[in-house]
């Protein structure tokens, strides 16, 4: 339900930090003329699986949470997104019904272009096909990845993974061009597992090993993590290895010319 609370959005600072960055001033000013505000309260059903689409949101403050429902009434969190992230565009440009449930989480403000006023948009600048396109496919090899990921990866590395995707802190198939804020990740210890599909016992083992460690702290309902450098080792070794191998080599080369200075000291004048 919209909340009575008052809050200023300046519509062309967030859309210039979304999904229209570095689009002419004209797209921007004529995107946030037919653009509305949406408060709303926690807890506030933005839009739910099999819903017809009405529209295109963008986050302006708060968080929305995106959720399915399982046959014995258990909902399931897929994904959690914040400001300036956007959701919506899947069912404009299909045409099908809205993939997930959405619900804000705390008091959100967004910024609502209506289906139609979307679509002429559309139609007036073509250059937003091409930026769309190119976000959809970002976030498709992301899904592709993350299916690979749950057939070899182990608990550890996807969990990590995942606490750093929540946080923002690196790119995510619902995040892929958000700018990496915050670290604090605001779902329970069985949400997480529910989005592992493991259970909530073995999510708060290795959240109990990492807190002992370090890397997070664990508070109700709310992970925060406190490393999050040595949290991407743990989630991205093979970036590590790459590292590490750079290191290595640039080693290897300093004594190969070392090694051959000193040949050449030894030759003759």
């Amino acid at each position: 339900m919209p909340t009575s609370a008052k809050i200023h959005i300046d519509k062309s600072a967030l859309l210039r930090e979304s999904w229209l960055s570095d689009m002419p001033d004209e797209v921007i000013a004529e995107a946030a003329a037919c653009a509305s505000v949406k408060v709303v309260d926690c807890g506030t059903l933005l839009h739910a699986r099999g819903d017809a689409c009405d529209g295109f949101y963008t986050i302006a403050q708060g968080t929305v949470r995106f959720s399915r429902t399982t046959a014995d009434g258990h909902a399931t969190t897929i994904a959690v997104m914040e400001a300036p992230n956007w959701f919506g565009e899947i069912s404009i440009f299909d045409g099908l019904p809205r993939t997930h449930d959405g619900h804000a989480v705390g008091t959100t403000a967004l910024l609502f272009h209506a289906k139609t006023d979307f679509k002429r948009l559309l139609t007036h600048y073509p250059v937003i096909y091409e930026r769309f396109a190119r976000l959809l496919s970002l976030r498709l090899r992301a899904s592709f990845d993350m299916v690979e990921e749950a057939a070899v990866a182990p608990l550890p590395q996807r969990l990590a993974r995942r606490l750093l995707e929540l946080a923002q802190l690196e790119p995510s198939a619902m995040n892929a061009a958000t700018i990496p804020r915050g670290r604090e990740v605001p779902l329970t210890q069985e949400e997480l597992g529910h989005l592992l599909g493991k259970s909530r016992q073995s999510i708060a083992k290795m959240l109990r090993l990492w807190e002992q460690d370090g890397l997070i702290q664990t508070r109700y309902g709310r992970v925060f993590i406190e490393q999050p450098n040595m949290l991407s080792e743990l989630a991205y070794p093979e970036r590590n290895q790459v590292q590490t191998g750079a290191i290595l080599t640039t080693g290897i080369e300093t004594a190969r010319k070392q090694r051959i200075n000193a040949d050449m000291l030894k030759e003759p004048l």
